[in-house]
C-alpha cells in the first residue's frame, strides 16, 4: 500500500471525487487549492483532499474509498496518514458531512467528535436533493479530531 501526493491533472479522479461530493462544480471549489492524496494497493482504491481553513485547522474537503474497496481499511489508512503526516502542522483535523448513518460513524471510529452544523448546507448549495441510506442530506455536520 502506498499513499503519493497527486499534483497535476487531479480531475483524473473524478469518478472517486465524485462519490463523496456528488456535484462537480462544488468539487472545483476546492479541488485546485487542495492537497490531493491517492491511496494505491496495486491500483488506485481511495483518495483524499485537505485544505488548509487556517487557525491551525486541516479539513478534509473529499475522501472516498472505491466502492469495491470499501471496508477493508483504506479509508482509515487515509486518516491515518493524515494524522500523522501533519500532527506537526495543525491542532485540529476536520471534516464536513451530511448527517448520514454511513459516513458520521466511520468519523466517530476514527477519533473524531461532532464539533457544531451549518444548516441547510446541502439544500442551500446543491442543485438537487442528496440522499445517503435513505437519507436526505440537509445540514452539514463538522467534526474534528484533534492532532
Amino acid at each position: 500500500m502506498k499513499i503519493r501526493e497527486v499534483n497535476e491533472n487531479k480531475k483524473q479522479f473524478i469518478a472517486l471525487l465524485l462519490l463523496a461530493d456528488e456535484q462537480e462544480n462544488m468539487i472545483d471549489h476546492y479541488l485546485e487549492k487542495g492537497t490531493m492524496y491517492v491511496l494505491e494497493d496495486g491500483n488506485v482504491k481511495a483518495e483524499c483532499v485537505v485544505t488548509d481553513e487556517d487557525n491551525g485547522i486541516l479539513e478534509i474537503k473529499n475522501i472516498a474509498v472505491d466502492p469495491q474497496n470499501q471496508g477493508q481499511g483504506y479509508g482509515k489508512a487515509l486518516i491515518d496518514f493524515l494524522v500523522s503526516k501533519y500532527a506537526d502542522e495543525y491542532s485540529i483535523l476536520q471534516v464536513g458531512t451530511g448527517d448520514s448513518p454511513l459516513t458520521i460513524p466511520f468519523y466517530e471510529k476514527c477519533g473524531f467528535v461532532r464539533s457544531h452544523n451549518i444548516p441547510n448546507f446541502f439544500t442551500d448549495n446543491y442543485d438537487h436533493s442528496i440522499y445517503e441510506c435513505g437519507v436526505q442530506l440537509i445540514d452539514m455536520v463538522y467534526l474534528q479530531r484533534c492532532l
